[in-house]
């Protein structure tokens, strides 16, 4: 017989209700855990569930691949239950060029995405151009580079918006901060 205690029936309630909310509408999740119980988690909007961990959570193939990939140790790490049921680590740090970088991983060590700021200047004259026509005058307050399946995504933050241009500046993808 399994005995939960009041916390953990509302874990599991919460849990359970995020996951058959999951198969009637599939979008980004995101959670919080209630300051005096760091395992109870309130979702905020349907789909999966995302957590800050200690790196020692990490499964050592996703820290490894990481590690490789963005070429520094991660110094923080989150994890995110994915509507399928699956996690995907967001491990996140700084290079040795001093720029912030985080790396999508799953527990196998399959890299999903590569995101590390850049110098404006590494950014592609078509992203800019697209960038003006939506924003023109925009002030930019940063530079990523987000490498999906060997697709480059540059991301340039705004303080009100932070676009997703693809590199030959045809697909832009506008999101509000």
């Amino acid at each position: 017989m399994l005995c939960l205690t009041t916390p953990g029936k509302r874990l599991l309630t919460t849990l359970g209700i995020a996951i058959v909310s999951c198969s009637f509408y599939l979008c980004e999740a995101k959670a919080q855990s209630v300051a005096d119980t760091e395992n109870l988690l309130i979702a905020q909007t349907l789909g999966g569930i995302e957590r800050d961990i200690a790196l020692s959570e990490v499964p050592n193939p996703a820290l490894s691949s990481a590690t490789a990939v963005a070429g520094a140790v991660p110094d923080e790490a989150n994890v995110e239950l994915q509507p399928d049921g699956s996690l995907i680590y967001e491990l996140a740090g700084q290079n040795q060029q001093g720029f912030p970088f985080v790396v999508d991983v799953t527990s196998e060590g399959q890299i999903i995405e590569v995101d590390e700021e850049v110098e404006p200047s590494a950014v592609p004259e078509a992203v800019y151009k697209a960038l003006n026509r939506w924003a023109p005058g925009a002030q930019i307050e940063s530079t990523w580079r987000s490498t999906r399946l060997g697709e480059f995504v540059y991301e340039i933050v705004t303080d009100e918006f932070w676009f997703e241009i693809k590199a030959d500046g045809r697909t832009l993808t506008i999101h509000q901060n």
